[in-house]
């Protein structure tokens, strides 16, 4: 698409047909690249991978050049809209990079999975880069030159004199403007409308910035003593800071300023007389903690020498294949991932780790320290943009080989990867839910293909489409099915809680069954770790009045408000709204209401009344927020400074404390209820992980599972640690339906403010889906799903969470075996998604993880 279309096209910055065109890729909700000249003037060579800044629409953006070649190059593929008898284009105003930020080979790969998950390229290439280094473009109120020229003169007075004189040389938001001059909107129209002030877009320097320290040394050719004993001979301070300089050659300030108090004007003094020179140079902040002690690689077990043989051999091979490590919990997964990363280090060639939560790079962080030293860096949404741009341009810069983090870590600068890892690889944190709705598993695989390297895919349970995919020969499955030095899988005991409530009386009754509160006595007694596992943060989940059943719930989203104790507010989980708690009911002003549901406040503080030499910590999303926090728990628990520790599935994931002895499971069927075809296996996935975190040192573990479906059959396989006759059982209930992986999914979410809008949009997109007609003999996903279940649409029906942020949803599913019609069906899906009207909002979302 050329960007001279329409409104697109702005004069200001045009040019007569220069020869040079680069296509831009904009992060804007248009599957399209742009084209724009290329001024002889550029300051900064144009390469493909580079950010331009540009002119689109009225507005100024940043965009990648993808391309880059001659205006009338006919080897060059078709641009769509792009009009051959324009004689102008828009030209870029500057080049933002001075070498490519992306790789012709990122570049490569984010296009093809872009056309996957049908988002806009631009906005596929833009979640690719460190967030905050682009350019700001703001809008500002500034001076016109008739402005300057009226104040100047004195021909303006009054209250437009001081707003002229608040914008000189000094542009301001239009809203702080409008906050300083509350009582003059309308004289602002004025000044505006009489061309004496403009709102114009600004550039402003990027907000990642990194950090640097500020520098002294002596200038080249200074005579050190001859300046120290004629010019400061009366001077001796100065003298001895020169010399000071002088001996170590180049000083920070910050340091000279903590030897001596004084030295920081003396650092001036001597600068103003040209003794000194000042420069600044790089300090990046550390985000690793504390030292690591190292250690030296384990001895193998024969099981691990087995499964890590063939990764191995792949790496020194330069060959591309994907494993599965499927070993159970304590089996010493970890261990194989280091010597890997150890074989490509050995070869030259780079690592990169990517684990489903923040959480967890603490851990592995710790453990490749131990291993490989401090030469890594670390990549997740935890840490500030500075610190992200920090460790991202090491990693650019060639100057360490190992990459660890989150899900975005994927697009770590890597040039010469030698293995790609993603442990608990079962995880849906690995499926980006917004904008770029890339899953990380495809995304590696293909990263592997072009690095000629192995993806090692690492689980105690892993998902059934990966599962499934080794049990057809896709994926070399390499089992580990012991523990490390011989430990046993702990002890797993499922307790009824219905069986439960109809033997204990009514004022005896407990968040912990007795069973798990005597066995919480006898590990606390002994001197062991507890975990207690609540997938539900907050206090207590509604407050609920018994006189009229009404329930305070967010004045946005249809959902319960939760009640939090520490801050003694009700808050919604997706919106943020918060209010204090009523004193009556909402509904009838009685004073009955009452706190229903526990969470893990409510767990916390029950089990703190219960015990009370206990030393809880918590672990949830509440308390995770602040920065510091979680290492902070990891470290007590590790030192044994507390002994109980109650979360969320924060605490359920891949985390190794070897003085845990009991797991203690609230309520083990909480997830079961969720209105999603994965909820079976996400419980078995989670109640399996949490139980692996007992016994994982010398010390027997055990578990116990509160649950009222104590026979569910993702429930009963935990007792035995039996992921085979789980992954059999759910397989068949796929199948039956054509699930995946019997068949694919796509998700269509449509909101809007108003009701009917949202409801007309969907049926709309329903009645064009179901008139595409099937092509013939398109043949469905291997394992042969009913003929019924081919092709099918699912809706429109009021989405799971009905109301979200002020915006009524409504959900329409194209599902079936035959994916070559649900591609086409979605294809036609996301053509008809821009045409909806602006008030309506949609999200198509290829292969859902998450139904709600």
């Amino acid at each position: 698409m050329s960007a001279y279309n329409g409104a697109m096209f702005d004069p200001l910055f045009s040019s007569p047909a220069p020869r040079r065109v680069a296509r831009i890729a904009l992060p804007v909700p248009i599957d399209s690249l742009f084209d724009y000249a290329l001024p002889a003037d550029l300051a900064v060579e144009p390469r493909a991978g580079c950010r331009a800044l540009v002119p689109f629409a009225g507005r100024r953006l940043t965009g990648v050049i993808v391309e880059v070649g001659d205006a009338e190059d006919p080897a060059r593929e078709p641009r769509a809209g792009r009009e051959r008898g324009r004689a102008t284009l828009a030209c870029i105003e500057r080049i933002v990079d001075p070498e490519p930020a992306l790789s012709a080979e990122m570049i490569s790969m984010l296009r093809e999975a872009a056309v996957e998950v049908f988002c806009p390229v631009g906005m596929a290439l833009a979640a690719a880069l460190p967030p905050g280094t682009a350019p700001r473009i703001v809008r500002r109120q500034r001076l016109t030159r008739r402005g300057e020229h009226a104040l100047e003169s004195g021909a303006m007075r009054g209250e437009g004199r001081r707003v002229l004189e608040a914008l000189a040389g000094n542009p301001l938001a239009p809203a702080t403007l409008s906050r300083r001059f509350p009582r003059d909107r309308d004289l602002v129209r004025d000044l505006e409308r009489d061309g004496l002030i403009e709102c114009a877009s600004l550039e402003e320097g990027p907000s990642a910035k990194e950090k640097t320290e500020r520098m002294v040394s002596v200038p080249e050719g200074l005579a050190v003593e001859t300046v120290c004993t004629e010019q400061l001979g009366r001077a001796r301070r100065q003298a001895e800071l020169l010399r000071r300089v002088a001996r170590d050659g180049t000083v920070a300030t910050a340091v000279l300023a903590a030897e001596h108090a004084g030295n920081g004007p003396l650092v001036r003094t001597l600068i103003g007389r040209g003794f000194l020179v000042e420069s600044r140079r790089a300090a990046p902040r550390d985000v690793l903690g504390d030292p690591v002690e190292r250690d030296r690689p384990l001895d193998l077990s024969g099981e691990q020498e087995t499964a890590l043989a063939p990764i191995a051999e792949a790496i020194r091979a330069g060959r591309c294949e994907r494993f599965l490590l499927h070993g159970v919990t304590g089996s010493g997964k970890t261990e194989v991932y280091l010597r890997a990363v150890a074989e490509a280090l050995a070869r030259g060639r780079q690592a990169l780790i990517l684990v489903p939560e923040i959480t967890l790079t603490h851990q592995i962080v710790a453990r490749l320290r131990a291993r490989f030293g401090d030469e890594l860096a670390i990549l997740h949404s935890g840490l500030s943009q500075g610190e992200r741009l920090e460790q991202w341009q090491r990693l650019r810069r060639g100057d360490t080989p190992i990459a660890v983090g989150a899900r975005s870590a994927l697009f770590a600068p890597l040039e010469e990867l030698g293995v790609i890892v993603i442990d608990e690889e079962h995880d849906s944190a690995y499926k980006n839910e917004e904008g770029f709705r890339y899953r990380a598993h495809n995304l590696a695989a293909r990263r592997a293909e072009q690095a000629r390297c192995p993806l090692v895919l690492g689980s105690a349970t892993p998902s059934l489409e990966t599962r499934f995919a080794a049990e057809r020969g896709e994926i070399t499955r390499l089992v580990l099915e012991r523990r490390v030095a011989g430990r046993p899988l702990p002890a797993v005991e499922i307790v009824d809680l219905a069986r439960e409530r109809d033997i204990t009386p009514r004022d005896r009754r407990s968040v912990l069954t007795h069973p798990l509160h005597k066995a919480l006595a006898e590990t606390l007694n002994t001197g062991g770790q507890a975990i207690l596992f609540l997938n539900r943060r907050g206090f207590s989940t509604q407050i609920y009045c018994f006189d009229c059943g009404y329930a305070e719930r967010c004045e946005s989203c249809d959902v319960a408000l939760v009640f939090h104790a520490a801050s003694h507010q009700l808050r919604c989980h997706y919106c943020d709204f918060h209010k204090p708690p009523p004193e009556k009911c909402g509904g009838c002003g009685a004073t009955g209401t009452v706190l229903l549901g526990v969470g893990t406040e409510r767990l916390e503080e029950e089990v703190q009344a219960l015990f009370p030499e206990a030393r809880i910590v918590r672990l949830d999303r509440d308390k995770s927020q602040r920065k510091g926090y979680t290492e902070s728990v990891l470290r007590a628990l590790h030192s044994g400074d507390a002994n109980v520790l109650v979360g969320t599935q924060m605490v359920a994931k891949g985390h190794d404390f070897p003085g845990v002895r009991l797991v203690g499971v609230i309520a083990a069927d909480q997830g079961l209820h969720m209105p999603d075809f994965r909820a079976a296996e996400r419980s078995f996935q989670l109640l399996t992980q949490v139980a692996g975190r007992a016994g994982r040192s010398e010390e027997p573990g055990r578990v116990i599972l509160q649950t009222f479906v104590p026979d569910h059959y993702a429930i009963r396989p935990v007792q035995d640690h039996d992921y085979e006759h789980f992954y059999r059982t759910e397989l068949e209930h796929r199948r039956a339906l054509a699930y995946p992986p019997f068949g694919r999914i796509t998700q269509v979410i449509i909101s809007a403010v108003d009701e009917e809008s949202a409801r007309g949009a969907a049926e709309s997109l329903a009645e064009q889906v179901r008139a595409l007609r099937p092509a013939d003999a398109e043949p469905g996903e291997p394992g042969a799903a009913p003929e019924g279940h081919r092709f099918e649409v699912l809706g429109p029906a009021p989405a799971p969470l009905a109301r979200l942020r002020g915006r009524f949803r409504y959900q329409l599913l194209i599902k079936g075996s035959d994916v070559h019609r649900v591609r086409r069906a979605s294809e036609l899906l996301a053509r008809a998604l821009a045409r909806l009207p602006r008030e309506v909002h949609a999200a198509l979302d290829a292969d859902p993880v998450s139904m709600l």
